[in-house]
């Protein structure tokens, strides 16, 4: 886990949504920020609380997800250092629109709506990186209902298999190599569906000669079954 006292500001830089920004800013960005910690399994916040700021993962892993009436999870995201979330109350306020909690032992850096919003009000650079990252959070949730809805599970899981290795930058090609971040169940809550249908997707795609899967990594042997049409 992190030290606040020096590693707030490296844990900053280390994000997507502030590696670019002059030393200055980021460190107008630390004063504003906080580390907070979570065990395993603990609760970051419910869906209907008050959304009084955002957050980026600093150590560990945290899932975003709703449930449904019967109390059925379905993950929406999957997170680990660097990747920041719930970034849409910066601008509307109000309350969280699903639950989040901590897969792992965590610390987040908790970034206060108010004191958030006045930056961006001082510094165009971090306000058009916070666009950027919320539209990116919005085609990532569009392209979550369209999976979910359109696509059957083998296809939403080459599709996510491709989406994470670019962006680790790692291009999508015979050889490489998806380390599962997190646990099959996990994943195929994210996928929505349930383990035994995942784990025969896995097998079925091995017998095709597609993947080989060895513990928690996955080679790909057939990019093209990874490709969308448009990419072949």
């Amino acid at each position: 886990m992190i030290d606040p006292a020096t590693d707030l500001l490296q844990a900053l830089r280390a994000a997507p949504l502030f590696s670019g920004l002059p030393a200055e800013d980021l460190a107008q960005v630390a004063a504003v920020a906080a580390i907070r910690r979570f065990a395993r399994g603990e609760t970051i916040f419910r869906e209907g609380d008050r959304a009084d700021g955002f957050y980026v993962v600093a150590a560990g892993k945290a899932k975003v997800f709703k449930l449904s009436s019967e109390g059925k999870e379905q993950i929406l995201h999957l997170l680990e250092a660097g990747q920041s979330f719930a970034e849409g109350v910066i601008f509307e306020g109000g309350a969280y629109p699903a639950h989040a909690s901590a897969v792992t032992d965590l610390a987040l850096i908790f970034l206060p709506r108010h004191g958030i919003v006045s930056l961006l009000e001082k510094s165009p650079r971090l306000a058009i990186r916070m666009l950027a990252s919320l539209s990116k959070w919005l085609r990532r949730m569009t392209d979550l209902v369209d999976d979910l809805a359109l696509k059957d599970v083998e296809t939403r899981f080459t599709w996510f298999v491709s989406e994470e290795l670019r962006a680790r930058g790692i291009p999508v090609a015979d050889g490489a190599v998806y380390e599962l971040a997190f646990s099959k169940t996990l994943l195929a809550s994210r996928l929505g569906t349930v383990p035994e249908t995942f784990s025969r997707t896995l097998k079925k795609l091995q017998d095709d000669g597609a993947i080989r899967v060895q513990g928690k990594h996955i080679k790909i042997l057939d990019a093209t079954a990874f490709l969308s049409p448009l990419d072949r």
